[in-house]
């Protein structure tokens, strides 16, 4: 067993919004409640779904190209994302489960992981709270939002739970119940089971998730080495995951469009890329080490660099060290592409001082940004630099940074 602790029942109640960008535009569009609507990016016909309301999931709308899905679905309005408008709503529902309990943290703008103090792990109290959560957050938030609610011994089967009954829906699954709870689904129904891993499975002679269930650790640490342990005893309710983050880089990129293809245009998207990233950086609270820029052309080879660097988490410094990297660049005359990214990352372990009187000009400087941008909504201040019309290229197409914490295998 390791040192995987003893699963309890009552452990985890994950909480994830149903088709929470398209609930979003439902609510502050009432025209658009009780229509199968689509949310893209971009609204033309080679655009992209991102999300759709639950009218359009229950006619076959899914993320897809927006002409196939209005094939699917004659009747379907597409509108275009707001990541901003999401992130004012999910900091209103991180309010709301605030209200009820400190012990939770976000998993990305639609998703909460709540753990479960000693008072609340018996069923009556979970699914009362469950059942509170979901009230609440159509009281104070928006009566066209819903939630599904899982309750388990662990963030696994908490959000397995969740997805059983979808949408506005809450179950929970005990340890006594997992022979039942398994038989009724399929491999891929299970969280991080994906068709290649389905493929695996089934070349292994595991068919479903009961027969995975039921084999011995042995048999699937055989079959699977060491990931065979974790899923032994994670398919079992122990917390066997880690949910630390684990990013490798903080960064962006984009594709220029015709009026940036210039080495000024270029720097001007590269900089907005850096504030970008950089505010990613603070808000998952992370200091970098290191710099990665990547520039391609279209009339000569592409330059690509990456170096270590002193730990910083501003901007100023964030930019300075891609300038220093670009130093090697040779420019052609037509830029197509820029990427730049931040690694070595570590954990902020409260705040680092610094002996020099600038470094922490900067990085109170790029904390203040970002409370008045978190506040008035993003690029309402920025540095002159982006003054001219980089503000309105690269625009945000994620509307919540954090990534979703995702088993790996």
């Amino acid at each position: 067993m390791g040192n995987f602790t003893e699963p309890k029942d009552y452990r985890v109640l994950f909480l994830d919004m149903n088709s929470f960008f398209a609930s979003v535009e439902q609510q502050v569009q009432p025209t658009l409640r009780g229509e199968p609507i689509g949310v893209a990016p971009f609204i033309g016909s080679s655009g992209c779904i991102i999300a759709a309301s639950k009218e359009a999931k229950a006619m076959g709308v899914k993320i897809g190209r927006i002409g196939e899905m209005k094939k699917l679905c004659p009747r379907l309005k597409v509108v275009e994302s707001r990541p901003a408008l999401y992130m004012i709503y999910h900091k209103e529902i991180k309010k709301v489960i605030e209200s009820f309990t400190p012990y939770f943290e976000p998993l990305s703008i639609d998703e909460f992981c709540i753990h479960l103090d000693r008072n609340e792990q018996n069923f009556n109290t979970a699914v009362r709270l469950g059942q509170r959560l979901k009230e609440a957050i159509k009281e104070r938030v928006g009566d066209s939002l819903t939630c599904s609610v899982g309750i388990g011994p662990s963030y696994f089967l908490a959000k397995m739970a969740g997805e059983r009954k979808k949408p506005d829906g809450l179950t929970a699954v005990r340890l006594s119940e997992l022979k039942e709870f398994y038989s009724g689904l399929k491999l891929t129904d299970i969280t991080g089971i994906n068709y290649r891993m389905e493929a695996k499975l089934n070349f292994l002679n595991i068919k479903s998730p009961l027969e995975f269930f039921n084999s011995s650790l042995p048999d699937l640490r055989g079959k699977l080495g060491h990931p065979g342990r974790l899923w032994y005893f994670r398919l079992r309710g122990y917390e066997v995951d880690d949910f630390e983050v684990k990013n490798k880089t903080i960064g962006h990129s984009h594709v220029l469009p015709p009026e940036y293809r210039s080495i000024k245009g270029a720097m001007e998207i590269l900089e907005k890329l850096i504030f970008k990233a950089g505010y990613r950086l603070r808000q998952e609270g992370y200091w970098a080490s290191g710099v990665s820029v990547s520039i391609s052309f279209y009339d000569k080879p592409g330059f690509h660099t990456s170096r270590k660097f002193e730990k910083f988490c501003d901007n100023i410094t964030f930019l300075r060290n891609t300038k220093e990297l670009l130093k090697g660049c040779y420019w052609g005359k037509q830029p197509s592409y820029v990427g730049v990214a931040s690694f070595g990352l570590s954990r902020a372990m409260g705040e680092q001082i610094s002996l020099l009187k600038e470094e922490r000009k900067q990085r109170e400087i790029s904390k203040a940004m970002d409370l008045i941008n978190d506040e008035f909504g993003p690029e309402t201040i920025y540095p002159a630099s982006m003054s001219n019309s980089a503000c309105g290229a690269a625009p945000d197409r994620i509307p919540f940074g954090r990534p979703r914490k995702e088993i790996v295998f």
